[in-house]
């Protein structure tokens, strides 16, 4: 019996080490601009129906964003008095793209570490979207507009 109970003992290790080794492998594979720019739309698309679907998005951000987007989170649990995640600052409305993106119809321009894949949609209308390769992988270089601190004045409080 101990035989038989070691041996699905090794065999449940090596399952794991091989889903372990997989996901590295994945993760450390770089998928090309137009790859990541898909993989963000679809993430967008799920994110309506399956907030979840938030921290994938947030995955394919460049770090410039992700950094932006947890400072946001910080100062809203401070100011709410519950723990937010970076990836809860997305709100699943207000994420899209402008266009319905056809993958076939993706262009990019690649100078260095940037990239701009240009996505259009089979009805027409385009949308550029910029990344920045990060080590292996490229990602979604969102530019989002600075945080501003309110200061006592800053706010009329009567009006």
């Amino acid at each position: 019996m101990r035989t038989t109970e070691r041996r699905r003992g090794c065999a449940a290790a090596a399952s794991l080490l091989a889903v372990a080794l997989a996901l590295g492998c994945e993760r450390s594979s770089s998928a090309s601009p137009e790859e990541t720019v898909a993989a963000f739309v679809a993430a967008l698309e799920q994110a309506r129906s399956d907030p979840a679907q938030r921290k994938r998005v947030y995955d394919l951000l460049s770090a410039g964003a992700q950094h932006s987007l947890s400072e946001r989170a910080r100062r809203a649990s401070q100011v709410s008095g519950w723990e937010l995640k970076p990836w809860e600052m997305l709100a699943p409305g207000r994420m899209r793209l402008r266009v319905q993106v056809d993958p076939e119809l993706m262009t990019t321009r690649v100078s260095g570490e940037r990239a701009v894949v240009t996505a259009r949609g089979r009805a027409g209308g385009a949308a550029d979207v910029p990344l920045v390769r990060e080590g292996s992988a490229w990602r979604i270089d969102l530019d989002l507009p600075p945080i501003t601190d309110i200061r006592p004045g800053d706010v009329d409080a009567g009006r």
